[in-house]
Protein backbone atom coordinates (compact mmCIF):
# COMPACT_ATOMS: atom_id res chain seq x y z
CA UNK A 1 0.00 0.00 0.00
CA UNK A 2 3.05 2.04 0.96
CA UNK A 3 4.79 1.45 -2.51
CA UNK A 4 1.19 2.33 -4.42
CA UNK A 5 1.12 6.06 -2.66
CA UNK A 6 4.34 6.78 -3.29
CA UNK A 7 3.84 5.73 -6.97
CA UNK A 8 1.25 7.59 -7.37
CA UNK A 9 2.95 10.53 -5.92
CA UNK A 10 5.63 10.25 -7.96
CA UNK A 11 2.86 9.98 -11.30
CA UNK A 12 1.46 13.28 -10.02
CA UNK A 13 5.14 14.97 -9.52
CA UNK A 14 5.83 14.25 -12.81
CA UNK A 15 2.70 15.28 -14.02
CA UNK A 16 3.79 19.08 -12.24
CA UNK A 17 6.62 19.02 -13.79
CA UNK A 18 5.36 18.56 -17.25
CA UNK A 19 2.25 21.30 -16.56
CA UNK A 20 4.53 23.63 -15.21
CA UNK A 21 6.76 23.03 -18.19
CA UNK A 22 3.78 23.26 -20.90
CA UNK A 23 2.93 26.86 -18.67
CA UNK A 24 6.65 27.99 -19.50
CA UNK A 25 6.56 27.22 -22.91
CA UNK A 26 2.85 28.55 -23.28
CA UNK A 27 4.17 32.02 -21.13
CA UNK A 28 6.81 31.86 -23.68
CA UNK A 29 5.18 31.24 -26.03
CA UNK A 30 2.78 34.51 -25.15
CA UNK A 31 5.17 36.56 -24.32
CA UNK A 32 6.68 35.92 -28.21
CA UNK A 33 3.73 37.03 -29.40
CA UNK A 34 3.31 40.15 -27.33
CA UNK A 35 6.52 40.92 -28.57
CA UNK A 36 5.12 40.60 -32.39
CA UNK A 37 2.22 42.33 -31.07
CA UNK A 38 3.99 45.04 -30.00
CA UNK A 39 6.53 45.37 -32.71
CA UNK A 40 3.30 45.26 -35.10
CA UNK A 41 1.25 48.41 -33.29
CA UNK A 42 4.54 50.73 -33.54
CA UNK A 43 5.14 50.12 -37.17
CA UNK A 44 1.21 51.29 -37.35
CA UNK A 45 2.33 54.51 -34.69
CA UNK A 46 0.23 52.66 -32.19
CA UNK A 47 1.63 52.94 -28.14
CA UNK A 48 0.32 50.73 -25.77
CA UNK A 49 -0.76 51.25 -21.84
CA UNK A 50 -2.87 48.80 -20.55
CA UNK A 51 -3.89 48.85 -16.46
CA UNK A 52 -5.55 45.86 -14.79
CA UNK A 53 -7.54 46.52 -12.33
CA UNK A 54 -7.18 43.52 -9.99
CA UNK A 55 -3.57 44.01 -9.48
CA UNK A 56 -3.50 47.74 -9.54
CA UNK A 57 -0.44 47.15 -12.18
CA UNK A 58 0.15 49.28 -15.30
CA UNK A 59 1.81 47.83 -18.34
CA UNK A 60 3.18 49.86 -21.10
CA UNK A 61 4.47 48.79 -24.23
CA UNK A 62 8.66 49.32 -25.46
CA UNK A 63 8.04 52.23 -26.72
CA UNK A 64 5.53 53.82 -24.71
CA UNK A 65 7.89 53.34 -21.96
CA UNK A 66 10.82 54.48 -23.79
CA UNK A 67 8.92 57.84 -25.06
CA UNK A 68 7.60 58.78 -21.95
CA UNK A 69 10.59 57.81 -19.75
CA UNK A 70 9.15 54.68 -17.35
CA UNK A 71 9.34 51.41 -16.28
CA UNK A 72 7.30 48.46 -18.06
CA UNK A 73 5.10 48.28 -15.23
CA UNK A 74 4.32 50.84 -13.19
CA UNK A 75 3.06 49.11 -9.75
CA UNK A 76 0.37 50.87 -7.78
CA UNK A 77 -0.49 52.94 -9.93
CA UNK A 78 -4.00 54.05 -8.76
CA UNK A 79 -1.95 55.54 -5.70
CA UNK A 80 -0.53 58.32 -7.67
CA UNK A 81 -4.25 58.61 -9.66
CA UNK A 82 -5.49 62.12 -7.64
CA UNK A 83 -1.63 63.91 -7.77
CA UNK A 84 -1.44 62.80 -11.78
CA UNK A 85 -4.70 63.50 -12.82
CA UNK A 86 -4.52 67.02 -11.94
CA UNK A 87 -0.87 68.15 -13.17
CA UNK A 88 -0.04 67.64 -16.48
CA UNK A 89 4.04 67.89 -15.49
CA UNK A 90 3.63 64.27 -13.54
CA UNK A 91 5.53 61.50 -15.15
CA UNK A 92 2.08 59.40 -15.06
CA UNK A 93 -0.41 62.22 -16.63
CA UNK A 94 -0.19 61.04 -20.29
CA UNK A 95 -1.05 57.57 -18.71
CA UNK A 96 -4.29 58.39 -17.16
CA UNK A 97 -5.03 61.10 -19.43
CA UNK A 98 -5.09 58.30 -22.12
CA UNK A 99 -6.88 55.47 -19.99
CA UNK A 100 -9.70 57.89 -19.23
CA UNK A 101 -10.40 58.60 -23.47
CA UNK A 102 -13.60 56.47 -22.77
CA UNK A 103 -16.05 58.59 -25.31
CA UNK A 104 -14.18 59.53 -28.32
CA UNK A 105 -10.53 59.93 -30.07
CA UNK A 106 -9.06 62.67 -27.92
CA UNK A 107 -5.92 64.78 -28.66
CA UNK A 108 -3.02 65.11 -27.13
CA UNK A 109 0.67 67.12 -27.39
CA UNK A 110 3.48 65.24 -25.72
CA UNK A 111 6.02 68.28 -25.03
CA UNK A 112 9.28 67.17 -23.43
CA UNK A 113 12.81 70.05 -22.72
CA UNK A 114 15.09 68.34 -25.44
CA UNK A 115 13.27 66.51 -27.62
CA UNK A 116 10.44 67.29 -30.53
CA UNK A 117 7.08 67.76 -29.62
CA UNK A 118 4.78 64.55 -30.86
CA UNK A 119 1.47 64.72 -31.32
CA UNK A 120 -1.16 62.09 -30.57
CA UNK A 121 -5.11 61.16 -30.38
CA UNK A 122 -5.89 59.30 -27.21
CA UNK A 123 -8.65 56.07 -27.16
CA UNK A 124 -9.22 53.83 -24.39
CA UNK A 125 -11.07 50.11 -23.95
CA UNK A 126 -13.01 48.57 -20.90
CA UNK A 127 -12.79 44.95 -21.03
CA UNK A 128 -15.88 43.60 -17.72
CA UNK A 129 -15.91 40.40 -16.05
CA UNK A 130 -19.73 38.60 -15.98
CA UNK A 131 -20.58 40.69 -13.43
CA UNK A 132 -20.07 43.74 -15.40
CA UNK A 133 -16.99 44.87 -13.45
CA UNK A 134 -13.87 46.64 -15.11
CA UNK A 135 -11.11 44.39 -14.62
CA UNK A 136 -8.48 45.54 -17.53
CA UNK A 137 -8.28 49.05 -19.18
CA UNK A 138 -6.25 49.21 -22.54
CA UNK A 139 -5.04 52.61 -23.96
CA UNK A 140 -3.68 53.52 -26.98
CA UNK A 141 -1.81 56.32 -28.10
CA UNK A 142 -1.91 56.77 -31.79
CA UNK A 143 1.03 58.92 -33.13
CA UNK A 144 -0.28 61.71 -35.52
CA UNK A 145 2.70 63.73 -35.13
CA UNK A 146 4.11 63.26 -39.18
CA UNK A 147 0.38 63.42 -40.32
CA UNK A 148 0.09 66.50 -37.97
CA UNK A 149 3.42 68.24 -39.29
CA UNK A 150 2.48 67.55 -42.99
CA UNK A 151 -0.61 69.57 -42.77
CA UNK A 152 0.86 72.19 -40.94
CA UNK A 153 3.31 72.58 -43.61
CA UNK A 154 0.54 72.67 -46.77
CA UNK A 155 -1.11 74.99 -44.33
CA UNK A 156 2.10 76.95 -43.93
CA UNK A 157 2.44 76.92 -48.32
CA UNK A 158 -0.96 78.35 -48.15
CA UNK A 159 -0.99 81.00 -46.05
CA UNK A 160 2.89 81.82 -46.15
CA UNK A 161 4.72 83.69 -49.44
CA UNK A 162 7.15 81.49 -50.41
CA UNK A 163 10.20 84.28 -50.22
CA UNK A 164 9.31 86.53 -47.62
CA UNK A 165 7.98 83.86 -45.32
CA UNK A 166 4.98 86.30 -44.12
CA UNK A 167 1.39 86.02 -45.31
CA UNK A 168 0.77 86.12 -48.72
CA UNK A 169 -2.27 87.59 -50.45
CA UNK A 170 -4.69 85.76 -49.84
CA UNK A 171 -4.32 84.79 -46.81
CA UNK A 172 -3.77 88.66 -45.44
CA UNK A 173 -7.04 89.79 -47.23
CA UNK A 174 -9.10 87.06 -45.41
CA UNK A 175 -7.69 87.93 -42.31
CA UNK A 176 -8.06 91.72 -42.78
CA UNK A 177 -11.74 91.63 -43.57
CA UNK A 178 -12.28 89.38 -40.53
CA UNK A 179 -10.86 91.10 -38.45
CA UNK A 180 -10.89 95.00 -39.44
CA UNK A 181 -13.79 96.92 -38.41
CA UNK A 182 -14.57 94.41 -35.48
CA UNK A 183 -14.93 95.65 -31.68
CA UNK A 184 -12.60 95.11 -28.95
CA UNK A 185 -13.22 92.63 -26.30
CA UNK A 186 -14.24 96.29 -24.28
CA UNK A 187 -16.58 97.63 -27.22
CA UNK A 188 -14.17 99.95 -28.63
CA UNK A 189 -13.14 100.09 -32.24
CA UNK A 190 -10.16 100.96 -33.72
CA UNK A 191 -6.69 100.02 -35.29
CA UNK A 192 -3.72 101.30 -37.80
CA UNK A 193 -3.36 100.14 -41.48
CA UNK A 194 0.17 100.19 -42.46
CA UNK A 195 0.74 100.33 -46.82
CA UNK A 196 4.42 100.66 -48.02
CA UNK A 197 6.32 99.61 -50.58
CA UNK A 198 10.21 99.88 -52.12
CA UNK A 199 11.34 102.94 -53.48
CA UNK A 200 11.65 103.02 -57.43
CA UNK A 201 11.60 98.84 -57.01
CA UNK A 202 11.85 98.84 -60.98
CA UNK A 203 14.66 100.21 -60.59
CA UNK A 204 16.23 98.28 -57.80
CA UNK A 205 15.75 94.91 -60.01
CA UNK A 206 17.13 97.02 -62.76
CA UNK A 207 20.43 97.90 -60.84
CA UNK A 208 21.06 94.91 -59.12
CA UNK A 209 18.81 91.97 -60.83
CA UNK A 210 16.08 90.34 -59.44
CA UNK A 211 18.02 87.75 -57.12
CA UNK A 212 18.67 91.46 -56.03
CA UNK A 213 15.42 92.83 -55.76
CA UNK A 214 14.29 89.40 -53.86
CA UNK A 215 17.17 90.32 -51.05
CA UNK A 216 15.49 93.49 -50.59
CA UNK A 217 12.23 92.12 -50.16
CA UNK A 218 13.60 89.90 -47.57
CA UNK A 219 15.17 92.87 -46.15
CA UNK A 220 11.90 94.96 -45.79
CA UNK A 221 10.00 91.92 -44.49
CA UNK A 222 12.72 91.06 -41.61
CA UNK A 223 12.49 94.80 -41.08
CA UNK A 224 8.56 94.45 -40.34
CA UNK A 225 8.94 91.25 -38.34
CA UNK A 226 11.72 93.18 -36.33
CA UNK A 227 9.61 96.24 -35.88
CA UNK A 228 6.37 94.96 -34.88
CA UNK A 229 8.13 92.15 -32.83
CA UNK A 230 5.25 89.57 -32.91
CA UNK A 231 2.58 92.19 -32.23
CA UNK A 232 -0.39 92.60 -34.93
CA UNK A 233 -0.23 91.42 -38.14
CA UNK A 234 2.26 91.20 -41.55
CA UNK A 235 1.46 90.51 -44.97
CA UNK A 236 3.04 90.65 -48.54
CA UNK A 237 -0.08 92.04 -51.03
CA UNK A 238 2.18 91.17 -53.94
CA UNK A 239 5.34 93.11 -55.83
CA UNK A 240 7.10 95.11 -53.88
CA UNK A 241 3.56 96.03 -51.64
CA UNK A 242 3.46 94.96 -47.77
CA UNK A 243 0.62 95.78 -45.18
CA UNK A 244 0.59 95.70 -41.35
CA UNK A 245 -2.17 95.94 -38.90
CA UNK A 246 -1.97 96.70 -35.04
CA UNK A 247 -4.91 97.01 -32.96
CA UNK A 248 -4.57 100.32 -31.86
CA UNK A 249 -4.99 104.01 -33.18
CA UNK A 250 -2.32 105.24 -31.04
CA UNK A 251 -0.89 108.12 -33.62
CA UNK A 252 2.47 108.34 -31.27
CA UNK A 253 2.82 104.68 -31.32
CA UNK A 254 2.61 104.84 -35.68
CA UNK A 255 4.71 107.68 -35.57
CA UNK A 256 6.68 105.53 -33.49
CA UNK A 257 6.56 101.99 -35.61
CA UNK A 258 6.84 103.94 -38.84
CA UNK A 259 10.14 105.33 -37.73
CA UNK A 260 11.66 101.86 -37.06
CA UNK A 261 10.18 100.69 -40.20
CA UNK A 262 12.69 102.92 -42.10
CA UNK A 263 15.64 102.31 -39.88
CA UNK A 264 15.36 98.79 -40.30
CA UNK A 265 14.55 98.57 -43.63
CA UNK A 266 17.88 101.10 -44.21
CA UNK A 267 20.31 98.82 -42.01
CA UNK A 268 19.21 95.36 -42.95
CA UNK A 269 19.82 96.31 -46.67
CA UNK A 270 23.39 97.86 -45.78
CA UNK A 271 24.07 94.73 -44.39
CA UNK A 272 23.06 92.50 -46.89
CA UNK A 273 25.55 94.01 -48.93
CA UNK A 274 22.61 95.55 -51.27
CA UNK A 275 24.99 98.43 -53.68
CA UNK A 276 22.19 101.26 -53.00
CA UNK A 277 19.85 102.30 -49.90
CA UNK A 278 17.10 100.54 -49.30
CA UNK A 279 14.52 102.90 -48.49
CA UNK A 280 10.23 102.68 -48.52
CA UNK A 281 7.40 105.02 -48.16
CA UNK A 282 4.64 104.15 -45.76
CA UNK A 283 1.13 105.05 -45.56
CA UNK A 284 -0.71 104.85 -42.62
CA UNK A 285 -4.22 105.19 -41.45
CA UNK A 286 -5.37 105.18 -38.17
CA UNK A 287 -9.09 103.79 -37.84
CA UNK A 288 -11.96 103.85 -35.77
CA UNK A 289 -14.82 101.65 -37.63
CA UNK A 290 -14.07 101.48 -41.26
CA UNK A 291 -14.09 97.97 -42.68
CA UNK A 292 -11.17 96.58 -44.54
CA UNK A 293 -12.29 98.01 -48.18
CA UNK A 294 -12.36 101.59 -46.28
CA UNK A 295 -9.27 101.21 -44.31
CA UNK A 296 -7.15 99.61 -47.44
CA UNK A 297 -8.23 103.08 -49.45
CA UNK A 298 -7.37 105.35 -46.89
CA UNK A 299 -3.97 103.95 -46.27
CA UNK A 300 -3.65 104.13 -49.98
CA UNK A 301 -4.33 107.44 -50.06
CA UNK A 302 -1.81 107.95 -47.30
CA UNK A 303 0.71 106.25 -49.22
CA UNK A 304 0.42 108.33 -52.34
CA UNK A 305 0.91 111.12 -50.67
CA UNK A 306 3.96 110.13 -48.96
CA UNK A 307 5.04 109.29 -52.48
CA UNK A 308 3.83 112.70 -53.87
CA UNK A 309 6.17 114.34 -50.98
CA UNK A 310 9.57 112.52 -52.98
CA UNK A 311 9.59 108.76 -51.30
CA UNK A 312 11.15 107.90 -48.46
CA UNK A 313 8.47 108.84 -46.19
CA UNK A 314 5.52 108.32 -44.05
CA UNK A 315 2.46 110.16 -43.91
CA UNK A 316 -0.34 109.14 -41.41
CA UNK A 317 -4.02 110.11 -41.90
CA UNK A 318 -5.26 110.70 -38.26
CA UNK A 319 -9.02 108.71 -37.29
CA UNK A 320 -10.63 112.23 -37.33
CA UNK A 321 -10.27 113.01 -40.90
CA UNK A 322 -7.23 116.19 -40.34
CA UNK A 323 -4.27 116.84 -42.17
CA UNK A 324 -1.62 114.44 -43.02
CA UNK A 325 1.29 114.21 -40.88
CA UNK A 326 4.47 113.86 -43.32
CA UNK A 327 7.89 113.61 -42.31
CA UNK A 328 10.74 113.56 -45.14
CA UNK A 329 13.29 111.05 -44.51
CA UNK A 330 17.47 111.12 -46.02
CA UNK A 331 19.22 108.31 -46.11
CA UNK A 332 22.35 108.45 -42.99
Amino acid sequence: MEKIFYVVLACLFVGLLFYVRRLRLEARRLGRLKQVFYAASSTFGLLMVGYDARRDVATLSPDCARLFHLPKKVPHFSRTRQAAEQDPAHPLYPLYHCLGAFDADTPYSYLRRGEAPRRFLLRSFVLKDETARPYYVLGVFRDITQQANEEARLVARAQFDGLTRIHNSGATRSWMRDHIGRPRADGTRGGMLFLLDVDHFKGVNDTIGHQGGDRALICVANALRRTFAGRGFLGRLGGDEFIAYLDTNDAAEAEKLACAIHEHALRLGREAGLPLDLTVSIGCALLEDEDYEAAYQKADRALYAAKEQGRNTHVILRADGAAPKTERREAL
